[in-house]
């Protein structure tokens, strides 16, 4: 595998440190993103995924390790820290409540100003990041305050896509939107990820949308990395996760209860469309034999 465009090298983070409210957040988190992957970060509350990916580009500054993008630590310098907060984009939870500009075109253009870019650059980025997240031209003219709840999401979005960053980050981005929404969002993200090669980094506590999405997925727990793989390696430890007070698919789930009657699934099991085949095969293996 090639090398890793952003990685954590044993990253910690400890709050109030020295006072009787001291908190260790993350500790000795080591973790590698590589280029044109969906990486699914997956913990409980008060795992340490918030302030993990705060680190990512240079928001809070590590307690002690590094993070290193493309081999270089982003808080070498004040250029090394505008760089990585250029190349790697970070949508909070909630993202619509950082809106604050006079028109949803001004709001997708602040970023790309930031940068130093043209007007001619801005206006390109501002067209091209909407049209990535569904938000229509006659939009952009209104105050982001007159839409609805999912269209400020797409535009908070935007703002980060805007700067078009290599690594995406997104803290639960389908957060209080209902199960359109939630697809919808989902499908905007992925037309980024196809279009442009940038990695995309989902944390969630939902393991349905990284089960779906993610190629790998990294679990935290109480602040350390307890697992890292693929997620047919994730799920097939079942057991640990829930002992994380993390809940497993709804398939991997059923795929154990079934396995526990005695109905033979492949442990790769873990969506709706996985157990669909799976069953047909079975059913199909059931009709040839007899």
């Amino acid at each position: 595998m090639n090398e890793p465009i952003l990685k954590t090298e044993n990253l910690c983070h400890v709050y109030s440190a020295g006072t009787p409210f001291e908190l260790t957040a993350v500790k000795d988190v080591n973790i590698e993103i590589y280029k044109g992957e969906i990486l699914g970060v997956i913990g409980h509350t008060g795992s340490g995924k918030s302030t993990l990916i705060q680190h990512l580009n240079a928001l809070i500054k590590p307690t002690s390790g590094a993070v290193l993008l493309d081999g270089r630590d982003i808080n070498a310098s004040k250029d090394s820290v505008r760089q990585a907060r250029s190349r790697v984009g970070l949508v909070f939870q909630y993202p619509e409540y950082q809106l604050f500009e006079e028109t949803v075109y001004k709001d997708i253009a602040f970023g790309p100003k930031n940068m130093k870019l043209s007007e001619a650059e801005i206006d390109e980025r501002v067209r091209i990041s909407a049209q990535f997240v569904g938000v229509e031209e006659e939009l952009l003219d209104r105050s982001p305050f007159e839409l609805s709840g999912g269209q400020k999401r797409r535009v908070a979005i935007a703002g980060v896509i805007a700067m078009m960053p290599e690594v995406l980050v997104l803290d639960e981005p389908m957060a209080g939107l209902d199960p359109g929404g939630r697809e919808s969002i989902m499908e905007n993200i992925l037309t980024y990820h196809k279009k442009t090669g940038a990695a995309i980094v989902i944390v969630t506590h939902s393991m349905e949308e990284a089960a779906r999405h993610a190629g790998r997925m990294v679990v935290l727990n109480h602040g350390t990395v307890a697992m890292d793989g693929t997620p047919e390696e994730i799920f097939s430890r079942g057991e640990e996760l829930r002992s994380m007070g993390l809940a497993t698919p709804v398939m991997t789930d059923l795929s154990e209860r079934l396995a526990a009657l005695g109905v033979k699934l492949p442990r790769t099991v873990y969506t709706v469309e996985q157990m669909t085949r799976a069953l047909l095969e079975l059913e199909r293996g059931c009709r040839d034999a007899s």
